[in-house]
């Protein structure tokens, strides 16, 4: 679902209301195509977020916290210098168009009043934030067109700001009368199609509009949404088709909106818009926020965070990735060569028969016949002889054989379980990568596998040095575990990679303290502090939730959840980090909700 005309009027008339008056104190760039504002207004502190970024760009306040790079992109040094300490003057759309233009109260360079503006246009691929002075003149942007470019519009510094240009053969959907509705009908069915469906109609004759809301329209005519228009006329549904079409877009002229946010069956975000959809019935979920801020921080929040995280792991993901194919290649050949050594039994029987019948056999045969007395058939078996080799030499040779493969089966399923191991402990870094946040989570990550000999190592030390160096740091570091409270008031510390969960485990948690974590999958250790006191069954259940949420059975209905006081857990010696094991322990069959886990989790 895009940002399109209507969603920018309901959202310039929401921040509008909220924003006009409020004093700018930052203005920070986390990402290159972001800004975000933080606004002081009777006595609050708000955050517009300012994004152009191609499929997710809008303008919203948002509770969305972003780690800042060391050093400000060059756009927003400008920014900081011409618009820090100004004042939001108004808030407007352009025309009804994908593009809000933000008027900024302040003082030019020898202190007298001005006004500069901030216009966000929100065209896909081609999205765009501009700085223009009091004259409207581009100051800068964050895309600046070439004068080498055969543009339409161009966007140069210095050159007056010009709105985006109106497509051509396409009108505005508001103020439409009857008349010319159907009158564009009958002229598209004769220049074109019959067979054309409503909705792409609607795309190709009026601008501003969405697919989302051509197919909703639609859908309140003809109770579906693929639908031909020469159908719309035989079944006379024309008039219909008209005052729907109007009922949405007088809404957006009187200014009535309506947040509206669907979810699918697995609770993922699927549309949002600013009018009611009944066009999902029961394969979707629809929710109404507070606000249209709200609504775009759900719907683009964990998806920008996914996108970002996914973004900068890009070199731990490529690590993982070929390690995990070289392992699971190696661990494949350690299974046939295991399977080859099954064998073995079949050369110690040949060397048993040689011997039983030593007596019958001479050096300088190729092959024998011998019964085999083992098997209540006695059948004839007949075995291969080297010439050169006596008989009592040919059954040490088949002995030979069999303790080879028995050596080998031993030492080849000692292989393959470390190599099973290695594989369940890089399923335990793609988990911590779920959970990762920021670049700091990221970089624990990055330390720890250095730690386990992946990657380059650091500081010229070896794995094993490193490894006992991040250990001796684990006090002093400063580690950020998600942090929750139970219904009972307990604290409970949930550890978002390996470095952490030892943190968590083996630093944090005193002994009588309890400890959660999935059965047999990779998960985040959870520690519930209660000390000596002993917590309700709720308490129970919620840490339970918290450590089925934060692992690979998250959509598992009735997941096990282990858990059991932390002064039964023990860490091997040279274990890898996040390994523990535990003997004495309780398990719990939990399904995680969402919603209930998101509501203990502190600093929502």
């Amino acid at each position: 679902m895009p940002f399109d005309a209507g969603l920018a009027a309901a959202v310039t008339k929401e921040l509008k209301e909220q924003l006009c008056g409020a004093k700018i104190e930052k203005i920070q760039q986390p990402e290159r195509d972001e800004i975000v504002l933080s606004l002081k207004i009777a006595r609050e502190t708000k955050r517009l977020l300012i994004s152009a970024k191609a499929g997710s760009a809008r303008l919203c306040v948002t509770r969305l916290e972003k780690e800042n790079p060391q050093t400000p992109p060059m756009f927003c040094m400008l920014l900081r210098k011409h618009l820090s300490g100004g004042i939001i003057a108004d808030i407007c759309q352009l025309g009804f168009e994908r593009a809000v233009e933000i008027k900024i109260s302040t003082y030019n360079e020898l202190g007298f009043p001005t006004e500069k503006y901030l216009i966000l246009e929100t065209t896909g691929r081609y999205s765009n934030i501009i700085f223009c002075d009091c004259d409207k003149k581009v100051v800068s942007a964050l895309r600046v067109s070439e004068l080498a470019c055969d543009e339409k519009r161009k966007l140069l510094c210095g050159f007056r700001y010009e709105n985006m240009p109106v497509p051509e053969n396409r009108i505005s959907p508001l103020g439409v009368s009857k008349e010319v509705f159907l009158k564009m009908i009958n002229d598209h069915i004769k220049s074109f199609s019959a067979d054309t469906l409503c909705d792409k109609f609607l795309l190709s004759s009026f601008y501003g509009v969405s697919p989302l809301v051509c197919r909703e329209i639609v859908y309140r005519t003809a109770k579906e949404t693929s639908f031909p228009l020469a159908k719309l006329c035989d079944d006379g549904l024309l008039d219909n088709f008209y005052l729907n079409f109007n009922a949405v877009y007088s809404a957006v002229e009187k200014g009535v909106f309506t947040p509206c946010l669907i979810k699918d069956r697995d609770g993922e975000v699927a549309e949002f818009s600013f009018c009611e959809i009944l066009q999902y019935g029961t394969g979707g979920v629809v929710f109404h926020p507070e606000s249209f801020s709200e609504l775009l921080d759900s719907f683009f929040g964990s998806r920008d965070l996914r996108d970002r995280i996914r973004q900068k792991s890009q070199d731990i993901f490529k690590l993982l990735s070929n390690a995990e194919g070289r392992i699971s290649k190696k661990a494949e050949l350690f299974r046939e060569d295991i399977a080859a050594c099954d064998e073995r039994e079949k050369y110690k029987k040949m060397g048993d028969l040689i011997t039983a019948n030593m007596y019958m056999l001479k050096k300088g045969q190729t092959s024998a016949k011998l019964v085999d007395y083992t098997d209540e058939n006695m059948p004839e078996v007949e075995i291969e002889l080297e010439v050169n080799l006596t008989p009592s030499q040919n059954a040490q040779k088949y002995y030979k054989k069999y303790n080879k493969m028995k050596t080998a089966q031993e030492y080849l399923t000692l292989q393959l379980e470390r190599a099973q191991h290695e594989l369940a402990y890089i399923d335990t870094i793609f988990e911590s990568l779920t959970k990762a946040q920021n670049e700091k989570d990221l970089e624990e990550i990055r330390e720890e596998l250095r730690s386990c000999g992946y990657g380059k190592k650091l500081d010229s030390l070896s794995s094993k040095n490193h490894s006992k160096k991040l250990l001796k740091q684990k006090q002093k570091a400063s580690f950020s575990p998600m942090e929750f409270e139970t219904s009972g008031g307990y604290r409970v510390l949930c550890g978002k990679n390996n470095l952490q969960n030892d943190f968590v485990t083996t630093v944090a948690a005193g002994k009588s303290d309890y400890w959660f974590h999935v059965k047999n999958m990779p998960g985040s250790h959870v520690v519930m502090f209660c000390g000596d006191e002993e917590p309700d069954a709720r308490d129970f259940t919620e840490c339970a939730m918290i450590a089925a949420y934060y692992s690979s059975g998250k959509k598992i209905p009735n997941v096990a959840v282990d858990y059991t006081k932390v002064k039964n857990i023990r860490k091997p010696s040279g274990a890898k980090p996040g390994f523990v094991v535990y003997d004495t322990n309780y398990s719990a069959y939990v399904t995680a909700d969402e919603q209930t886990v998101l509501a203990l989790k502190k600093g929502n």
